[in-house]
């Protein structure tokens, strides 16, 4: 890659990164809301019945995404905390989005669409900040910013 295009790169993800992380942090901490509300969230949220029986592990799931989407926006915020809270947010939500195509052929996969969407997005874009920047932690004199 040439360094024109490598800069013009490094300035989008400077620019785009904090609000990137704190918008699709703050869409992926509401699916916390399965944790307190799975009963409401599971037919208006997902577009699957509520199984009283799953409640434990609806509810499991609902905090432990809920908390991923929290800790995306501290990255956002904090870069020594950046790489690994990528790492694994880059991981779980590519599995998400292979769980999702993976089951394209059963109708309970219509309420995962648009997470999927929002997955896909922050996996592509992660890709792209470390093959961009590193995997180092940005220092402000190197960015103008913080990114």
């Amino acid at each position: 890659m040439g360094a024109i295009a490598n800069q013009s790169l490094h300035r989008f993800f400077s620019r785009t990164f904090r609000p990137f992380f704190l918008l699709t942090g703050a869409g992926t901490a509401m699916v916390g809301l399965y944790a307190f509300l799975p009963a409401w969230a599971m037919p208006n949220v997902a577009k699957l019945p509520y199984l009283q029986d799953y409640t434990i592990i609806i509810q499991h799931w609902g905090i432990m995404v809920g908390l991923m989407g929290v800790d995306m926006m501290v990255s956002a915020m904090v870069p020594e905390w950046r790489v690994p809270i990528l790492l694994y947010s880059a991981m779980e939500k590519a599995f998400m989005a292979w769980l999702v195509l993976s089951n394209t052929e059963h109708s309970f996969v219509s309420g995962f669409w648009i997470p999927f969407a929002v997955d896909s997005t922050v996996v592509i874009y992660t890709i792209g900040y470390f093959l961009t920047v590193g995997f180092r932690i940005p220092q402000p004199e190197s960015l103008g910013q913080y990114p």
